[in-house]
């Protein structure tokens, strides 16, 4: 065998770990004991929501269904979905609520699919999940203020969470490609968040508004379909719009580079795309409540 030869063999021998470029957003959680006329409104939420029912009993109404949760019991929400709780046992609840996001859209549609959404204390599966938020329940109780390493344990703890619930959605066998209309949906749904996300680049400085404009419409075009069905497509796989995600990571980007005491407030909104300071400061508020400078000061 030739080197030739040989280079092409070691290079078709390779194997490649793949690159991840995510957005995982852990909003918090807490645990907490209500009286027996307690009820929360219906409501929905961008990303995901699990109860646990620690004591008593809740109703949870989702999407026309009714669910009744006991001690023990878990019930995973997914994006988007119509959702009202309240406490049906006469000595009230104690329970424990996370909410938590995700933004790659094959895990998201696997769980807009999701037929085991209750699960049960006694299943195999809710002992496993309760497990792994068992630690978020203990440093709950032992340290309201987690330290930096703590909450470095706390996504690690989620990452885990997503690992296991990919698994219980995973598609059997015989079903793992799916209908070409879900298919699709992923596939450009993705599409068009890589392209938001090219697009965004808070490393490169900008100096009008105008010049980081994109619309659906362009990235629609590129992928060959309607702006309609790009915006249905999106909003079905994430529950918001491609202008919403793009506020969303400007949101993320800006609290990072706040936190570089380096970088002048003027030089981030440059980097955010912002032409004036004060357009950044009042849509930085809009986000937080609390101006830039109040921000940086905050978390120093």
């Amino acid at each position: 065998m030739s080197e030739q030869e040989a280079f092409q063999t070691w290079r078709h021998q390779v194997r490649w770990l793949p690159s991840l470029d995510w957005n995982v957003k852990f909003y918090g959680g807490h645990e907490r004991q209500v009286a027996a006329d307690w009820t929360m409104p219906m409501e929905t939420h961008v990303g995901f929501e699990l109860n646990l029912i620690l004591a008593g009993e809740q109703e949870t109404v989702m999407e026309g269904n009714r669910y009744l949760l006991r001690a023990g019991d878990m019930l995973l929400i997914p994006p988007s979905f119509r959702h009202a709780h309240r406490c049906v046992s006469a000595e009230g609840m104690h329970y424990f609520c996370v909410h938590f996001n995700v933004d790659d859209p094959e895990f998201r549609q696997r769980m807009l699919h999701l037929e085991q959404r209750l699960l049960r204390a006694e299943s195999e599966e809710s002992r496993t999940i309760r497990a792994l938020i068992e630690p978020w329940l203990t440093m709950l109780r032992d340290d309201p203020a987690p330290s930096t390493g703590e909450r470095f344990r706390i996504q690690i703890q989620l990452f885990e969470l997503l690992a296991r619930l990919a698994t219980l959605a995973a598609p059997p066998e015989d079903e793992a490609a799916g209908d070409d209309a879900s298919a699709s949906y992923v596939r450009y749904a993705r599409a068009i968040a890589e392209a938001i996300k090219r697009h965004f680049d808070p490393h490169e400085r900008v100096e009008l508004d105008g010049q980081r404009a994109l619309r659906i419409e362009q990235i629609a075009a590129s992928l060959g379909i309607s702006p309609g069905y790009a915006l249905e497509a999106f909003r079905k796989l994430y529950g918001m719009s491609p202008r919403q995600y793009l506020s969303d990571l400007k949101m993320r980007e800006s609290k990072t580079l706040l936190q570089q005491s380096h970088l002048g407030l003027k030089e981030i909104a440059a980097r955010l795309g912002y032409a004036e300071l004060s357009h950044f400061s009042r849509q930085f508020k809009r986000w937080t409540g609390l101006s830039p400078q109040h921000y940086r000061q905050s978390h120093r």
